[in-house]
C-alpha cells in the first residue's frame, strides 16, 4: 500500500500521524510524508529590495534565493521529524520525507498522482503558515481533487481501552461497495467492531420510491422491495466483511443521509466512518460535495473517502 501523507507541524497534522494506528494498515507499506510551503512573504521581500527600474537586482535575487532555502530547509525540518515519528509507529514501513514549494492542495495532489498514491491522509485543520489543512479550503479541494481515497483524520475521543469502531455508510452502489471491500481488506485489532448504516432518504430522488416504512416501529416494512433492498445493501455487505473474520452490526435510518449517518457515528461512538466517493446505485446517491464531504467537514471522528483506481477508470 503507498500512502501520501500530508503534514504541516501542527497538532492536527500529528494527530493524522497517530490515528493511522487505528486505520487496520498494513505491517509493511510504503509512506511519503510530504511538507509544502506556499512562500507568504516572497512578495514582501521582492518589493523591499526591488530597484526603481522594477527589475530584479542581485540583491533581490540573492534576498529571494536565502528566503526560499530557509523557507523549504523548515519544510524539510518538519517531514524529517514526522517520517521519524511514523518509523516509530509503523517500523516495517518504507517511509521517507519531502518538501516542496507551491499551492499546498494542488502540491499533495500533483504528488499522490506522480506517485501513484492509494491513499492521501490530512489532518481536519492546520494553523501554521506552512501546510494550512482547514477543511473548507485546502483539505476540502484535496478530498474533492484527489485521484484517490483520502483519509481526514481527527483525534479520537473513545478510551483508548475500549473496541475500536467503523461504521461504514452503504448504499448498494459501486463506490459504497468499495469502501466495504477496502474495509476487508485492512487488518484490524481483536475485537474492532464494525458496523453498516443505510439510509433511506425519501427527499433525495422523491420519485423514485425506496422502502415503506413502518414509522410507529420507524423500520422498514417487510415487503418485496424492502426485502431486495435489504439484501443488497445490507446483507451482501454483511457476508464479506464476515468472510474477513469481522463483527458485524447494521442499522436502517430514514431520513437526511448525512445527519443520519453523523447521528448514528455519533451515538454508536464510532472512530472512523468509511463512505464511497460517490453513490451509483439505484437506492442511495453519494454525491462527492454533498453527502461524502458533508460527513468529512462535519464529523467528530475520522473520516475516509474511497476511491478505488478501477472505479475511478471506469467513470
Amino acid at each position: 500500500m503507498k500512502l501520501l501523507i500530508a503534514h504541516d507541524g501542527s497538532d492536527y497534522a500529528d494527530d493524522a500521524i497517530k490515528e493511522l494506528q487505528r486505520a487496520g494498515l498494513p505491517s509493511e507499506a510504503e509512506a511519503v510524508v510530504l511538507s509544502v510551503s506556499n512562500a507568504w512573504e516572497l512578495p514582501e521581500i521582492a518589493d523591499s529590495f526591488s530597484s526603481q527600474l522594477g527589475k530584479p537586482t542581485p540583491a533581490v535575487v540573492i534576498a529571494i534565493q536565502k528566503y526560499l532555502a530557509e523557507v523549504i530547509g523548515r519544510a524539510q525540518s518538519l517531514s524529517n521529524a514526522a517520517a521519524e515519528r511514523l518509523r516509530e509507529i509503523f517500523p516495517d514501513w518504507v517511509v521517507s520525507a519531502e518538501a516542496c514549494l507551491g499551492k499546498p492542495a494542488w502540491e499533495v495532489i500533483k504528488k499522490a498522482d506522480e506517485w501513484q498514491a492509494e491513499l492521501i491522509v490530512v489532518g481536519s485543520q492546520g494553523h501554521t503558515a506552512l501546510v494550512r489543512l482547514l477543511l473548507g479550503s485546502v483539505s476540502q479541494k484535496v478530498l474533492i481533487e484527489a485521484h484517490c481515497s483520502v483519509r481526514i483524520a481527527r483525534r479520537r475521543t473513545n478510551d483508548d481501552n475500549a473496541p475500536l469502531r467503523v461504521l461504514i455508510a452503504v448504499d448498494g452502489s459501486t463506490n459504497s461497495e468499495a469502501a466495504i471491500e477496502a474495509v476487508a481488506r485492512r487488518q484490524w485489532a481483536e475485537g474492532t467492531e464494525i458496523r453498516l448504516v443505510a439510509v433511506d432518504d425519501p427527499f433525495a430522488h422523491p420519485e423514485i420510491g425506496y422502502l415503506r416504512w413502518n414509522l410507529a416501529e420507524d423500520k422498514p416494512e417487510s415487503n418485496e422491495e424492502s426485502r431486495s433492498w435489504i439484501s443488497q445493501v445490507i446483507e451482501t455487505p454483511t457476508q464479506l466483511l464476515n468472510s474477513a473474520g469481522l463483527n458485524v452490526s447494521h442499522t436502517i435510518r430514514w431520513g437526511d443521509a448525512t445527519s443520519m449517518i453523523l447521528n448514528e457515528a455519533n451515538e454508536w461512538k464510532a472512530d472512523s466512518i468509511f463512505v464511497g466517493a460517490r453513490g451509483l446505485g439505484r437506492f442511495k446517491r453519494f454525491f462527492l460535495g454533498s453527502v461524502s464531504s458533508g460527513i468529512a467537514s462535519r464529523a467528530k471522528c475520522s473520516v475516509e473517502v474511497i476511491r478505488m483506481k478501477e472505479i475511478i477508470e471506469s467513470i
